[in-house]
Parts: C-alpha cells; structure tokens; sequence
C-alpha cells in the first residue's frame, strides 16, 4: 500500500485533505460561473474525484485488515470529513450541469452523455444546499457511524479465540460435524451481539428511507435502479427468470444432498465439497491457475494477473481483526488496484481469487478513462468479475479427471446457486425491512424472522435448518450509499455467462474488452448491446440460467 500512500499517518496523506478542498473550491466558483463551459466543469469534477476516491480507498482498504488499528480507524475518519466538505462542491457541479441540457446532443461531448444525463437526473433528487450540506456532514455520525459499528463487530468477536470470519470459512469443511459445529458457534456469536447490529442496520435503512424521500424517491429501489443504470422492467424480467428456475435450483440442493451423502442438506452444508477428491491448493498453486487461464483467453490478461501478484497487490491470510469477505478497491490517482479475500485453501477461494482479479483487470481497462468515464454501476461490474471466475473453472476441469472434475464442477454450481438463489432472498428480505422501517424500528428477532421467510422462498424445502442472522453478517446491507446490493450480482453472473459463451470467437477478446471499457459511459442495456444482447427479454437470462443447469446436471450422473 505504500505505493498509493506511505502511511495513513504520512503528510502525503493528510494533506490530501487540502488538496481535496482546493478541487473543490475550484468546482464551486466555476458552477457559480455563467461562462463556465459544461466541460471545463467535468475536467474540475474528475480531479476532485480522483483525490477523493482515492483516499477513503486507501483509508478503507486499511480498515479492513484491521479493524482496531486507531492509525486506521484516524484514516477513515479524516477521508470521511474531507468527504463531506467536498459534497457541496458535488452538488454545486450537478446544479449547474442540470442548466446545460444541451449539452447531451452536443456531438463534442458525446462520450459523456451518460454522465450529463445521470447529472440532471440527480439534480431532479437533490434538496436544498443547505439540507445537502446538512446531510453529508451528520452522515459521518450516522450511516457511517452505523457501518462501521457493523463491521467492527463482526470482524472482532470471537468464540474461543477463533474469529467469526474464521467460523465462517469452516462451512467449506469436508467433516459435517466441524461445519455443524461452525455454524452453532456462528449463530451462538450473532445471538449475542444481535442487539447492536440490529440498531446499525435500523440506523442505515431510517437514514436511507427519510433521504429518499426528501429527494423525491418513491422508494429506495427506484434509486438503487438509476445507480444500477438498468430500468424496472429489466429488474423485473431477471426476478421473473429467477423464479422460474427456483425447482431447478431445488433439484440441484437435492442432488448435492445425495452426493453428500444427505436425505436432505441445512444451511451449514450449502459450501461442503463433494467427492472423495479434496484438493487443497497452496497460495502459489491458485497464483499459477489464475495467470495460466487468464493467459489462455488473453495474454494481456494473465500479464495483468501476474504482475498483481508480484507486486503484493493481494492481501489474502485470514486473520483476526479482519473483516471477512473479499473485494478489490481502485486508486485512480494511481491507477492501481488491490485485491482483498481471505484464501482457505478451497476451490473455492481460488475462484473467488480469480473473481476479485477480475475486477481488477476492468479497473486497468479503464485506469486511462477520467472518473466521468470510467466509474461504471454495479450491474456492469460483475461482469469481468464473473468472466474470471469462468476461466479458472474451464482451465482445472480440463486439468481433472472423472474424480476430480466431480468437485470443481459442483463448486461451480454452489457458486452460481448463490448467486442465483441466495441472492434473491437477499432482495427479498431487503425490499421487507424497508417496507416496515417505515412505520418502525424493527427488532432482531424480527429481522431473523424476515431472513428465514425470505430464504423460504428461495430455497423451499430443499434445504432443512436456515440461517436466521444471515442478516448480520453480509456487509452489503450496511450501504447507505447503495440500497440493494444484491440483485446486480445476478445480473452480472447472467450477463457474463452470456459473454463466456462466445470467447472462443475470433476476436472476442477485443469485443470484451471494448464492453469493459464501455460501462463508464453507457448504460447497462446499450454496454449489452455492443455483445448483440437485448437484457428487456427473460430469454435473455434464461440462456445465461441453461449453463448452470448443463452442469447441475451433470452431477447426477455422480449419484
């Protein structure tokens, strides 16, 4: 990390604050300016956006390898207060890009008319300055207060020593008593502190719910959908094709429940391997898989991947005090990544390597692109993500035999079912909590009692024992700043399936990488129609569906 700053207490990072507030004066006065041009503006925009990305990525990025360091928790804090002074300049450049509609057509700025759009569809839901102002600074003692209690605890308690995120990885354990016995000491840990991280996640849906409506949202989901730069009937169509494959799904649970061994699986057997193979690999052993696959599509990319690893880019050990879970975080002012997982040795988390990589390797594509250009929405994301995780999984089922390809094909299937299935409790569970946090606060009981109806739904009765504090553990629900971090993945599974199955095209690699490079700047459905898909249509996401169930198939021949 001392690349991107030498330390958090270093002077290159304070003064990032000064730096951070010169941008944004600069922005203010050329909004307050009637000559300012709509791309002068933009320019001013994407330094100070720069800046501040960058820091409150390093000052996260740190917090999440620690969350008890005060050096760390001093970053977060001064990244945040810099945030907030740089909000009235944010919505300084929406207001005064909202006067300029003209400047959608201008041909001159067509790579950015997305980003003026988006603008003056913001400038629609801003209230006034003042409450804005008033807004950005309570949220350091609010949501965010709120978030980082959330992640404070869950990253710290321990049972006996052994850290909540530590009980988690168990789940992908081989011996159903150790996964057993993980999961009762999870729900024993969550039972404790349910209390707190209940008021943490009251706190950040209220914020959420009044904000949105002082914005002129009817519901937080219509926001979670302009951020997502996809349309309510889009969303609607991926509900739709989800429920209709839920009894696939099911079919799948009871398969893998017979291949275990199971009349039926619980919650705590989802992650079990399967088969009389349990490959565990070495750090150095998923390094040489990773850049072996992405090399094998594109060299540029397996290039990428290895210059990731020797530059120590990837923070993988479990550890206590850190946070569970895994990401990669982009610093624009450096053009560089990092990849943050928590490697056990599985199958598993060698795909999740190889899914937080690619990440990564869109955040390269577009390092060049100002901040207009190149942030691109949560639905689009997933795409290169999901990609890298396929390529890993072609490149070791070609390297397995009958025994061993048993494993890694389910795993696959594991992955996709939560993406698929999990994820739509998710949603399901997320769209309840803010239908009652309206009228009130709404207790632990009461949120286990929403999470166990929303996984009812999802995985019926093909799973026995639920897990009731899911709702507590996935840090997704703790965003203020991103209401329904959960649908977009389904998206991006679908959406890069539909991709993979073209890459042995001649060209494709270059077709790829201009879709990549084009969800900066354009929506969801047109970044889909450079690869000739229309996403308005169910079939659409059940051609993406088809190549999960070509394989959950396949397991049965293992029965």
């Amino acid at each position: 990390m001392t690349s991107i700053y030498p330390s958090p207490d270093s002077g290159e990072f304070i003064s990032e604050s000064a730096r951070l507030k010169e941008a944004g004066e600069a922005i203010i006065a050329a909004a307050s300016d009637p000559s300012s041009s709509v791309r002068t503006l933009i320019g001013l925009k994407d330094k100070g956006d720069s800046i501040l990305v960058t820091m409150t990525a390093y000052a996260d990025a740190l917090l999440s390898t620690d969350s008890s360091d005060p050096a760390f928790l001093k970053a977060v804090s001064i990244a945040e207060e810099a945030a907030v002074g740089y909000q009235k300049a944010e919505d300084a450049f929406i207001r005064a890009i909202s006067l300029h509609p003209e400047a959608a057509e201008d041909p001159s700025l067509a790579d950015y008319r997305r980003y003026i759009l988006d603008a003056i569809e913001e400038s629609r839901h801003l209230m006034s300055p003042e409450e804005e102002a008033l807004a950005a600074e309570l949220q350091r003692s609010g949501s965010s207060a709120w978030e980082r209690l959330m992640r404070a605890i869950t990253s710290s308690i321990a049972d006996k020593d052994v850290t909540l995120t530590e009980l988690r990885s168990l789940a992908s354990s081989p011996d159903r008593a150790v996964r057993k016995d993980a999961y009762e000491r999870e729900i024993g840990l969550l039972a404790e502190h349910k209390t707190a991280i209940a008021a943490s996640l009251n706190g950040i849906k209220g914020t959420v719910l009044t904000l949105e409506r002082r914005r002129g949202w009817q519901d937080p989901l219509d926001r979670s959908l302009f951020a997502s730069s996809i349309t309510r009937e889009t969303l609607d169509s991926l509900i739709a094709a989800i429920e209709k494959s839920l009894p696939a799904f099911r079919d799948y649970f009871r398969t893998k429940a017979g291949l275990l061994g199971l009349d039926k699986m619980d919650f705590f057997d989802l992650f079990a391997p399967v088969g009389s193979s349990h490959r565990e690999y070495s750090f150095c052993e998923a390094r040489d898989i990773v850049i072996s696959s992405y090399s094998s599509f594109s060299p540029e990319m397996g290039a990428f991947a290895e210059s990731a690893f020797s530059r120590g880019w990837i923070d993988a050990e479990p550890r206590k005090g850190k946070a569970g879970g895994a990401y990669d975080t982009f610093f624009p002012e450096k053009g560089e990544s990092r990849v943050f997982c928590n490697f056990d040795g599985s199958y598993d988390s060698v795909s999740t390597l190889a899914h937080e990589l690619g990440h990564a390797y869109h955040d390269s594509v577009v390092r060049d692109l100002p901040p207009s250009l190149s942030s691109y929405p949560m639905t689009t994301a997933e795409t290169a993500s999901i990609f890298g995780e396929m390529l890993v999984f072609d490149h070791v089922l070609s390297q397995s035999g009958r025994e061993e390809s048993l494993p890694v094909m389910e795993s696959f299937v594991q992955s996709a079912a939560q993406v698929i299935v999990d994820i739509y409790s998710r949603f399901l569970f997320e769209r309840e909590v803010f239908s009652r946090r309206r009228s009130a606060e709404i207790g632990a009981d009461e949120l286990s009692s929403i999470m166990l109806e929303a996984q009812e739904k999802a995985y019926g009765d093909a799973i026995g024992i639920k897990h009731q504090y899911m709702w507590a553990v996935k840090s997704h629900y703790y965003s203020a700043d991103f209401s329904y971090y959960n649908y977009p993945y389904a998206f991006g599974e679908l959406f890069a399936l539909a991709l993979y199955s073209r890459k042995d095209e001649p060209g494709f690699p270059d077709l790829y990488k201009r879709v990549l490079c084009s969800t900066g700047m354009l929506d969801a459905a047109s970044c889909a129609a450079i690869a000739g898909a229309d996403i308005s249509q169910p079939s659409f996401w059940e051609s993406g569906l088809s190549v999960i169930f070509s394989y959950a198939e396949r397991l049965k021949s293992w029965l």
